[in-house]
């Protein structure tokens, strides 16, 4: 055989060899024929009978999009998109129909959340990390979850985190977007909440998450604030068990759990942060009788995000100088969750107490400025059930949350009858799980009532609202 033809036949055959679709062993019966045949030499057959070198891996994980891994495991990254396209109608409360306040009844689509996020682990499967990115947003509000953390005793025992995610005060906070029996969380956590916030964690989840425990420090100033203004900090603890297995943050018994299971939990924040992180000098557009108020800045953005300071700012509002007064916060949290068979019962108790320090080197303000009150206390709850009509596919659910944001509060009536404001929510949700939470169709209506609102004819009354809404979910 001429030596260029031979040269080239025993490359093909070679690489033959390493990608044919067949078994090692028939490979290395080709290889001893080829040698004894003098095509090739027994360096060659030797080589060509090696296993083929580790190739990266690329593939979908339903719940962790697709998942690029190297051959030796160590570097993993994970990366899809997820996005939810909402239908809300919203029916107004004729006597608080004000069209120049616009409160009126309205109907509209939105996009409420568009993310994508990339997570793995990196040098070693101890090394993770997580970053996600909200589209739908705006004022420099794009980033959500951007943090890593390293696994300082194996089998989840300890674990060490820095970066931005959500603070573990609240179950229904901690539970994913995505993965929610109803289209948003309840009044109550969602006021109650610390959200998202920048700080160190040290976490456990050990012996299949029978006992969970965090421990953190964060900054006052929320979802991509400013630096903190002072040496003072958000601290949360939270402490939980799950006697009979994982629970889990996630709503809804998808799995059909054939055994019971269920989780109880405490939590706990403590922070001091100054007036002027959650509200500017005194303004005529604040309303204690509507707690989801925000203070806007001059330049047009919120001037904080952090829930739970804002569900207060009201009562800062008539400050001539904010930077001049403290508020310390203490935030407890008591939660419970049960699945089983499509049964999933869930409930929270939130209780805040705010105490407010005295201007030591300022005289009590003028009016129209005025200090608010020393202390107060505000209460939140709410308890849902969902259960699988059909297992996996179609889930039927409902809730009932109520929340004020000062029990101290009173909104007098002409009459001279004093209500404390609240709000209280009753929902029932329909909603069909074609592939899990990963691509789902939901549904929940109901009515709303928030006491102490000033009507169109001047009297303070409970405004009762109706809303509905339609969502789509996709995730991958």
């Amino acid at each position: 055989m001429h030596v260029a033809t031979k040269q080239i036949f025993r490359a093909l055959v070679a690489l033959l060899v390493l990608v044919a679709p067949c078994d090692f062993a028939a490979a290395r019966d080709l290889t001893e024929i080829l040698t004894e045949k003098g095509v090739l030499t027994p360096d060659e057959a030797a080589e060509a009978a090696q296993s083929p070198p580790a190739q990266p891996t690329l593939q979908y994980k339903q719940g962790s999009g697709f998942v690029f891994t190297t051959p030796d495991g160590s570097f993993q990254l994970a990366t899809g998109v997820w996005g939810q396209f909402r239908y809300t109608l919203q029916d107004v409360d004729e006597d608080f129909t004000d069209a120049k306040k616009s409160t009126e009844d309205s109907q509209s689509f939105d996009v409420p959340r568009i993310r994508t996020y990339w997570k793995g682990h990196a040098f070693t499967p101890s090394l993770r990390y997580e970053i996600e990115v909200e589209w739908n947003a705006s004022g420099g509000d794009l980033l959500r979850n951007v943090y890593g953390e390293y696994a300082i005793l194996a089998d989840q025992w300890l674990t060490l985190r820095g970066g931005q995610w959500k603070t573990p005060f609240c179950r229904q906070e901690m539970t994913p977007d995505s993965k929610q029996e109803f289209n948003e969380r309840s009044v109550a956590c969602q006021n109650f909440r610390f959200e998202r916030a920048r700080g160190i964690q040290l976490y456990g989840t050990p012996m299949n998450s029978l006992v969970e425990y965090y421990l953190g420090a964060f900054n006052t100033t929320g979802r991509n604030g400013p630096p903190n203004p002072d040496t003072n900090f958000l601290y949360v603890t939270r402490l939980a068990t799950n006697p009979l297995g994982a629970v889990g943050y996630s709503e809804g018994d998808l799995q059909d759990s054939p055994e019971p299971l269920f989780g109880i939990g405490v939590s706990y924040g403590y922070e001091r942060a100054r007036a002027d992180e959650f509200t500017t000098a005194a303004t005529t557009t604040t309303s204690t009788s509507d707690p989801d108020q925000l203070v806007i800045k001059s330049d047009g953005s919120p001037q904080n995000r952090v829930p739970v300071q804002r569900m207060i700012q009201p009562y800062y509002a008539q400050l001539s100088s904010p930077g001049a007064l403290t508020a310390e916060l203490q935030n407890l949290e008591a939660d419970f969750a049960f699945r089983w068979r499509g049964l999933f019962v869930q409930g929270e108790y939130f209780r805040l107490f705010v105490h407010n320090d005295a201007w030591a080197k300022a005289a009590s303000p003028s009016p129209p400025f005025e200090l608010p009150q020393s202390s107060f206390q505000a209460w939140g709850y709410y308890a849902q059930a969902g259960y699988f009509v059909i297992p996996h596919k179609l889930e039927m659910a409902l809730r009932y949350s109520a929340y004020t944001p000062n029990e101290d509060d009173r909104v007098v009536k002409p009459n001279g009858r004093r209500i404390e404001p609240f709000q209280t929510e009753l929902l029932g949700a329909v909603n069909y799980y074609f592939w899990g939470h990963d691509l789902k169709l939901m549904t929940d209506f109901g009515p709303i009532s928030t006491s102490g609102v000033e009507a169109v004819d001047g009297d303070i009354e409970t405004q009762n609202d109706f809303r509905w809404r339609v969502q789509a979910q996709m995730y991958f």
